[in-house]
């Protein structure tokens, strides 16, 4: 019981900090410290594993991937590529429905800061030629803005999910694929069923090859770095840094962007304070395994006689539903129940990491502190009850699959 009160402290000392702003990454490098000096982890001891985590070569990839991944975000933005993407997509497809789905969605692609509040207006602009309510706007432009996140594997959360959890991303996407197709079915079943889906005003006359080579011309870069990082012809650890290079490279020239571009957003607009946020990541898991305090909460977890899918699930959504960041639910909640899903520190089995990461994500989805989700009720003046009543049966589709999954095992 003392192992778990003390880790109990840490967390509310996290979810405090994080309350006044505070960074998720320095906050978690702090919370390493003191889980280390709690347990009776030599001062030393805590230095060393600081250090040698800082400098690992996955983290280092894994800092150098999130911040090609913000250029390249912000490449296709600053480009208009984005815009134009959309702008094609409702030239070509008819359906309304469709449309407004597959706004968030497109964008969902990349991740970026402000993802959905670049979707919000034109999910607000279709949504109003449909006559929808502005519950309904929230929900899609929320919704289906985070379904690849389950899988893609140019996220950073999903990045670092799979390092938390010893695997690869391929092998993460392998396991997890069912919650994002369960999730679109979700959001169309109880985002869209309702909604008429007639034809958006306003469309040219023959749309068809224009838009088809405008839509090309936008979404090709997006497509492109999502196959290099599954098909190159080198190490597995190695494809995304060099499908991302490949990519930016690519970009660059054949949208005439001038260098100068590149050096401002790499200064002024990449979130530098999420690179933060990995490192002091790898570092909370780092001193909460060498300091022995996972292997004591995970003892006394056991001993409660509580099962241990309820202990998996919960405490990675506790920590998703208090902080509503992604990073914060793997990295805080995955390694404290990871000894108990792969006891003996072995391979973690394709159905624990599928019920690991719905309970994680699905906490950030519910909580009211996730950015896209506040944000994006803000801009639509839309009340909080009909938004919660999509979300919640659209995210107990994506349990039940995530249970049957386990069951099946």
């Amino acid at each position: 019981m003392i192992a778990l009160l003390k880790i109990l402290f840490i967390f509310a000392g996290i979810i405090i900090l994080l309350s006044r702003k505070w960074n998720l990454g320095l906050v978690l490098i702090i919370a390493a410290v003191i889980v280390g000096l709690l347990f009776g982890y030599p001062l030393l001891e805590i230095g060393r594993d600081i250090l040698a985590t800082a400098i690992a070569p996955l983290t280092l990839r894994i800092a150098l991937a999130v911040v090609l991944i913000m250029t390249l975000s912000e490449l296709l933005r600053s480009s208009g590529s984005l815009k134009t993407l959309i702008t094609s997509l409702q030239d070509l497809v008819p359906n309304g429905r469709i449309v407004i789905a597959s706004l968030p969605a497109l964008v969902g692609l990349l991740p970026m800061v402000g993802g959905a509040m670049f979707s919000a207006p034109m999910v607000d602009e279709v949504g109003e030629q449909m006559g929808i309510d502005q519950e309904s706007k929230t929900f899609i432009n929320y919704w289906f803005r985070h379904i690849w996140e389950y899988v893609s594997p140019v996220y950073p959360s999903v990045m670092l999910s799979a390092a938390m959890l010893g695997l690869s991303v391929q092998q993460l996407a392998r396991a997890t694929w069912p919650l994002t197709i369960t999730a679109i079915i979700g959001g169309i079943f109880f985002g869209l069923k309702n909604i008429p889906g007639r034809v958006q005003k306003n469309k040219p006359t023959n749309p068809n090859e224009r838009s088809l080579r405008t839509l090309a011309e936008s979404i090709w870069p997006i497509i492109l770095v999502i196959i290099l990082s599954l098909v190159l012809p080198v190490n597995e650890d190695f494809r995304l840094l060099l499908g991302l290079v490949i990519t930016i490279s690519l970009v660059l020239i054949f949208k005439h962007i001038p260098m100068s571009t590149l050096w401002t957003i790499l200064r002024q607009r990449i979130p530098w304070a999420t690179i933060v946020v990995v490192f002091g990541a790898l570092i909370f898991r780092q001193v909460l395994e060498g300091s022995g305090a996972v292997a004591a909460v995970s003892v006394e977890l056991t001993n409660f006689n509580i099962p241990v899918a309820i202990i998996a699930f919960v405490v990675p959504f506790i920590a998703g539903l208090l902080t509503g960041l992604s990073f914060a639910a793997f990295s805080i909640g995955f390694p404290v129940v990871l000894p108990l899903v792969a006891p003996g520190g072995g391979v973690i089995a394709s159905h624990w990491v599928v019920w690991l990461m719905a309970g994680g994500f699905l906490g950030v989805m519910f909580s009211p502190l996730h950015l896209c989700l506040s944000l994006t009720r803000v801009y639509y003046h839309a009340e909080w009850g009909p938004i919660y009543k999509r979300i919640i049966p659209s995210a107990l589709g994506v349990v039940l699959t995530a249970v049957i999954i386990l069951l099946l095992a």
